[in-house]
């Protein structure tokens, strides 16, 4: 007898070869990822920066630059995160559905929390000057900004890493007895880690194309951005 508790599969036809829809889905997850990268090391090197930016004038200008480029790359992640989202419904229903159902309420909250925090980066980036008389209080909401960029990755994390362990279904209790299952931690650190990384890399292209004038506006010559 089967003790794995994983319930009877829905008995419908996929709606394209199952190679098509890994292909798919490993296609676009990779092309999410790397905006997700971008969005979540865009805003914590915004803070760096303009924490930096307090002593002086031209960190705060490169944080600025740096922050507008949260919001394109908030919207290219969420639009290319719809496909892998539809691929690994169709191919892993059954073991999807039950993670969701075991992770409950923090799943659901993905929403909300997806809603606000985009709504606190246009407020950040939109009303950046209208906080340099409080300057404290644009720190703490991009603080509050990256917290969440950070937490909202690790619910999804938790649900998916969940899927790799039905054996494990019974005794999960919520989402932060998911948080203890093997992998969690450690793919999440290389997560955190790859987002500064990869943002360094595609402010590098960012930089290298913009024009003189915008360069100098930032108050850093061409060089030494791209090498910091």
């Amino acid at each position: 007898m089967n003790q794995v508790p994983v319930p009877r599969d829905i008995p419908l036809p996929l709606p394209a070869p199952e190679p098509v829809l890994v292909v798919v889905l490993v296609i676009f997850f990779l092309m999410h990822i790397v905006f997700v990268n971008f969005m979540v090391g865009g805003a914590l090197l915004t803070f760096y920066y303009e924490l930096r930016g307090r002593r002086e004038k031209r960190y705060d200008n490169l944080a600025y630059a740096i922050a507008s480029t949260i919001t394109a790359n908030k919207s290219l992640a969420v639009v290319l995160g719809v496909g892998p989202l539809l691929a690994i419904n169709t191919i892993y229903t059954v073991y999807f559905y039950t993670a969701n159902a075991l992770t409950g309420a923090f799943w659901i909250g993905i929403i909300p929390l997806v809603i606000t925090v985009f709504v606190l980066t246009y407020i950040h980036k939109y009303l950046w000057h209208w906080f340099d008389r409080i300057k404290a209080a644009h720190l703490a909401l991009c603080a509050v900004i990256c917290l969440l960029f950070l937490f909202i990755p690790l619910i999804f994390l938790a649900n998916i890493n969940l899927m790799l362990f039905p054996e494990k279904w019974t005794s999960v209790q919520g989402f932060f007895s998911a948080l203890a299952l093997p992998n969690v931690l450690p793919r999440y650190v290389h997560f955190v880690l790859a987002c500064p990384a990869m943002t360094g890399l595609f402010l590098v292209w960012l930089f290298r194309r913009k024009n003189d004038e915008e360069i100098a506006a930032i108050g850093f010559e061409r060089a030494d951005l791209v090498r910091k």
